[in-house]
Formats: C-alpha cells, sequence, structure tokens
C-alpha cells in the first residue's frame, strides 16, 4: 500500500512538471493580460529592432518586452 501511493505521488508530480514546461515552451508565455491568439494576429513577425522586443543577455533569443524571462533559457530578463 505505501508503495502505491508513492508511485501515485511521483505521477501526479510528473504530470505537474509536464504541465509547466509545456506553458513554457508555449508562444504566449510571460504575457499576462493577452490573449493567446487575438493578441498577434496582423503582427506578423518581430525584428530586434521592433521597439516591443528583448534579446535575452544570457542566450540572445529574441523576446516580447512584456516577458520577465527568457522563452529560451527562462534568464531574468529585466533588472
Amino acid at each position: 500500500m505505501e508503495w502505491g501511493l508513492f508511485v501515485l505521488a511521483v505521477l501526479v508530480v510528473a504530470a505537474l512538471q509536464f504541465a509547466v514546461w509545456r506553458r513554457l515552451q508555449s508562444e504566449d508565455a510571460g504575457t499576462p493580460g493577452e490573449s493567446g491568439d487575438g493578441a498577434r494576429s496582423g503582427s506578423g513577425q518581430s525584428t530586434s529592432d521592433d521597439a516591443s522586443s528583448l534579446l535575452c543577455p544570457a542566450c540572445g533569443t529574441e523576446n516580447d518586452a512584456s516577458y520577465r524571462f527568457c522563452r529560451e533559457c527562462v534568464a531574468q530578463l529585466h533588472p
């Protein structure tokens, strides 16, 4: 009985970690208050010259200006 509860707890934790990982990998992670599809309609591709984007100081990935953490390496973008 003890092993069964342990295995169940491990599976629940693994499922939660997977859900968090999927959320961090999604395009809209880190943009509070914006809906996923409607916010980006018609925006096209952003460039590094765009005022609404930031380059990560750690890995160089382009991120939206409202992001607090890099979408690629999860480094903090704003001090």
